[in-house]
């Protein structure tokens, strides 16, 4: 890709270099600096023995979609996740899931990002919290993110 990929392209061809976005098949879109959506399609090998969508998924599409929407803010170094809690209000069978996220706090060195997961037909299902540090890992030795 051209040197004038935007900031955002750059970030989101890095985190889609990254072998769990490619085996859940993410689709990543940064709305605007603050603010991400993560969404992996239903995949039955993603389901827990009562056939819901295991609460891991929803756990990483909030978790990446906070991640993004605080490194869409930072463009120098990549930011790193410290904490992250998640509220699950209901179970997901049989539909891929997606997460919007937005930066509330933005410091120095932390990002303070909430994400609500809904599923494909837009129930939400659960919502999430998530503290993101700046770290001293240079965005730019990246694998992906000048590619």
């Amino acid at each position: 890709m051209a040197s004038s990929d935007t900031h955002f392209e750059k970030l989101t061809r890095c985190c889609m270099k990254c072998r769990i976005s490619q085996f859940l098949d993410k689709k990543i879109t940064i709305e605007k600096a603050g603010v991400a959506r993560v969404a992996v399609p239903f995949h039955a090998d993603l389901t827990q023995n009562s056939g819901f969508v295991h609460a891991a998924v929803l756990f990483e599409v909030g978790d990446t979609a906070g991640f993004m929407a605080a490194n869409s803010m930072e463009e120098t170094y990549s930011v790193l996740t410290v904490d992250y809690h998640i509220n699950l209000m209901r179970p997901v069978r049989e539909e891929g899931v997606f997460a919007t996220s937005e930066v509330v706090n933005a410091g120095k060195t932390l990002y303070v990002a909430r994400s609500d997961i809904y599923t494909e037909s837009g129930k939400l299902v659960a919502a999430g919290q998530g503290t993101y540090m700046v770290s001293k890992i240079l965005l730019t030795e990246l694998d992906g993110y000048e590619d």
